[in-house]
């Protein structure tokens, strides 16, 4: 809807609304998916795409930095540090001949191969599946020989071997909180087990049942949340988890709007634990044919767009289907994901910015309406600055604010 709104404040003017609000931003299709967002929104992915890459709002669109995507014998994903200096991931290191975690540095735009536990498997001596929120520590998995591998994190130049509870079974770490101390990832003997390294110190996660949880994905910033997997069968679906490594309770994540399917992941979390991002797909076919879901304490779960409306995001196309969440930044400003316009898979991945302000609430009500439109004037008129009227998100408020704000007022 188009809406015609006269101001005053001393002069009078018209104007006649067009949309420009939007916290809404695609990558080329077809490029590669993320997989993980920093507190400052920079963006890294590395599958699909022939090489790491990371993508910031308004800097030039995505930047390839090398690195070796999983594939091939070779493992690992692209994580970011909580303020985008530091990125984890694989490399291949010249001088030993193997593939190896690695950690880039975003200001020297170098890889530091980080080695591993002294055997390989095939090319691979080790590979890098996420970073601390200080970007300190890298976490894992080393080869032990050449078909058995533990979780391992190197921090300070050192590598530890966090070992296996199980005699021959193989371990890895997929995620680290803010300074390494607590270490999520999975122990195989009863399929992949979610297990907590905390200090060091395997523990292993149970669900209410008392049966294995699985594998575990994301951890928060001070490792007291961890979330993790859920496979079903072919009569049940798979429910996902956040499992309170403090207080030793799992709670299952269930009632996912989009229907929940044989496979559900709860793959991202914030700092405080209250926001959880994942998806839901069917059996024999990767998430990118899911649908993605939100879980927010205190609330539910929710599509991606629900939850997206509901925090004052906007600007996505009718039709667009967010397909999976893959990443969210500890501090929830920032949620990143795979989707598209096509009904059958994701072909892109998308980034959504939530306003950590209600934008356009200038009387501070905790909604936008007419009632915001005589304090927006004064503000205008004052030249002061309130977040609630920076509506394009510039940094000022100004007359470039005026024609947004009407849209918003127009519920578009």
């Amino acid at each position: 809807m188009t809406i015609r709104l006269c101001l005053t404040f001393p002069l009078v003017f018209c104007l006649h609304a067009t949309p420009v609000f939007s916290q809404f931003y695609t990558l080329p299709a077809n490029t590669g998916f993320v997989e993980g967002i920093s507190d400052n929104g920079i963006a890294v992915g590395s599958f699909g795409s022939p090489q790491y890459f990371l993508w910031e709002v308004g800097v030039g669109g995505k930047v390839n930095i090398g690195g070796v995507p999983a594939g091939n014998g070779v493992g690992g994903q692209a994580k970011i540090s909580n303020d985008g200096s530091f990125i984890g991931g694989t490399t291949f290191n010249n001088i030993t001949g193997l593939h190896e975690a690695s950690r880039y540095e975003v200001a020297t735009g170098m890889w530091t191969p980080l080695g591993g536990l002294g055997a390989s498997s095939g090319s691979e001596t080790s590979s890098g599946w996420n970073i601390s929120g200080d970007g300190e520590s890298i976490v894992g998995l080393a080869w032990i020989n050449a078909g058995s591998a533990h979780a391992a994190s190197w921090q300070n130049g050192v590598v530890t071997d966090l070992g296996s509870t199980a005699a021959g079974q193989s371990t890895r770490a997929n995620a680290v909180n803010f300074d390494g101390s607590v270490i999520a990832g999975w122990q195989d003997g009863n399929g992949r087990q979610g297990a907590v390294w905390v200090d060091g110190v395997q523990e292993l996660i149970f669900n209410n049942g008392g049966n294995p949880a699985q594998e575990s994905s994301d951890i928060t910033d001070d490792g007291r949340f961890v979330t993790g997997f859920g496979s079903g069968d072919f009569v049940e679906p798979g429910i996902p988890y956040r499992y309170d490594v403090e207080n030793d309770t799992y709670l299952e994540i269930e009632s996912l709007p989009v229907g929940a399917q044989q496979n559900a992941a709860a793959t991202a979390i914030t700092n405080d634990g209250s926001v959880i991002g994942g998806g839901t797909w069917p059996f024999a076919a990767p998430a990118l044919f899911g649908n993605g879901f939100i879980w927010e304490e205190g609330v539910g779960t929710m599509s991606p767009q629900d939850y997206f409306t509901s925090k004052g995001a906007s600007g996505w196309p009718n039709g667009y289907n967010f397909r999976f969440v893959s990443a969210i930044s500890s501090n929830g400003e920032w949620i990143a994901g795979w989707g598209g316009t096509s009904p059958v898979a994701a072909t892109q991945s998308w980034v959504v910015r939530i306003p950590q302000v209600l934008v356009g609430d200038i009387n501070l009500d905790g909604i936008v309406n007419l009632s915001d439109v005589s304090p927006f004037v004064d503000l205008l008129s004052s030249s002061g600055f309130q977040a609630e009227g920076d509506i394009n998100g510039d940094g000022d408020v100004n007359l470039k604010d005026v024609s947004p704000f009407v849209e918003l007022l127009s519920g578009g």
